[in-house]
């Protein structure tokens, strides 16, 4: 099997790299740092094989040579994983042009240059499976992640769309909604103003998350929402949307908003 996974240098990206290698997979394992793809392929113990290269989603030059390079290496991958991501921690007030131009052009530009060029020789092939790795934000928004909840919401419309565009074709689309994981994710984050408010909640392993990756890589399913908490967000924000407004609000809104 061959993989492709973007933003494997850290958290959710690099354990999804490595569980895939731990099950013989070759693995295109992309980001933008060369030390922490160092790191991973050192990591990696096999019997898979970690590939690194060092592409920006963001660079659409690099992409392309990206994609490229690994067609010419022996076609389409069997998966295609979009997982790189960035955050943003900012009231909707405090959401400068700059900052929502840099979630979206890692969020959803970059998964249009992840994907795009392995549409046609996943179709060509007649299989091939795209994962979109979303968040539970990307079900309902939360306090100060108006820009971060807007590009995971972006993922759902996109992965419908083409999972109808390429229905029949072997070529099928998920998508993984992650709750709060303990990676560097939150380190990384960009940040304006206060912060969001703390609410202690069980966090996810990334080797969990990637687990569960590993599985949707084999099912045909259309979405999977990992956490509890995820999946009863969900079921409240249906059925009773200002119970779930006013426990966001008790729960994570900044302390001085």
């Amino acid at each position: 099997m061959r993989v492709l996974v973007t933003g494997a240098s850290a958290g959710i990206g690099r354990a999804t790299a490595l569980a895939f290698a731990a099950q013989g997979a070759t693995v295109y394992s992309t980001a933008r740092s060369r030390e922490g793809l160092d790191s991973l392929v050192a990591a990696s113990s096999g019997p898979g094989k970690i590939v690194p290269v060092v592409a920006d989603v963001t660079d659409a030059t690099a992409m392309s040579a990206m994609a490229t390079w690994v067609l010419a290496d022996g076609g389409a991958p069997d998966v295609v994983i979009a997982n790189a991501g960035i955050g943003l921690d900012a009231l909707f007030q405090n959401t400068s042009d700059d900052n929502l131009r840099t979630v979206f052009d890692v969020n959803i530009f970059g998964v249009y240059r992840t994907v795009r060029p392995f549409v046609e020789p996943m179709v060509r092939r007649g299989a091939g499976r795209i994962l979109f790795i979303s968040s539970v934000v990307g079900k309902r928004g939360t306090p100060n992640y108006s820009a971060y909840s807007a590009s995971k919401f972006a993922l759902r419309g996109m992965a419908d769309s083409l999972r109808v565009e390429i229905f029949g074709t072997g070529v099928t689309v998920g998508i993984v909604y992650p709750s709060s994981t303990t990676t560097e994710f939150r380190e990384r984050m960009l940040r304006a103003g206060v912060a969001q408010g703390s609410f202690r909640v069980k966090r996810h392993s990334a080797e969990s998350v990637a687990r569960s990756i590993l599985r949707m890589s084999r099912w045909t399913r259309r979405e999977l929402v990992l956490s509890p908490e995820g999946k009863l967000m969900g079921v409240v924000n249906t059925i009773a949307p200002w119970l779930l407004d006013r426990v966001l609000a008790k729960a994570l809104r900044p302390k001085s908003s």
